[in-house]
């Protein structure tokens, strides 16, 4: 039986995805006139190699992109991100004030206690869909 096993293991090699853990997931409530949202969490790599964040997609936004809050010419602006790497063993804090998701156009309005699916694409093809709950 042993034998089975490792010859199987040979023939149908394990596949490694990557996989983070998403803390403190949420999006900040606006009016309903107000068309984007902004959304923060922590994300952790546990893995032993670094993780990109390709794209982000939600059904409940038209859009989602990743942007950044940046000090140019004694002005704040944002500007996309075109993908976000998590090295090995490592967190990254998505928060106001510096790199958040853009939420843009809601489907429907959004309430304080709303839970809203977010897929995250990532290096290595795999997708992860972590729950945000919507907050005043």
């Amino acid at each position: 039986m042993p034998r089975l096993f490792f010859l199987l293991l040979i023939i149908f090699p394990v596949i490694v995805q990557a996989e983070l853990e998403f803390e403190d997931t949420w999006i900040k409530n606006l009016p309903p006139t107000v068309p984007v949202r902004a959304g923060y969490m922590h994300i952790y790599n546990p893995g032993s190699k670094a993780v990109s964040i390709l794209s982000v997609s939600s059904d409940a936004f038209s859009n989602v992109e990743v942007h950044q809050t940046i000090m140019q010419d004694g002005m704040m602006t944002m500007e996309q991100v075109p993908a976000l790497t998590i090295e090995p063993d490592s967190q990254l804090d998505l928060k106001p004030g510096g790199i958040h998701l853009m939420l843009m156009h809601p489907v429907e309005p959004t309430r304080p206690g709303d839970e809203i699916r977010i897929t995250f694409e990532l290096s290595d093809g795999s997708q992860q869909s972590p729950v945000f709950t919507v907050r005043k």
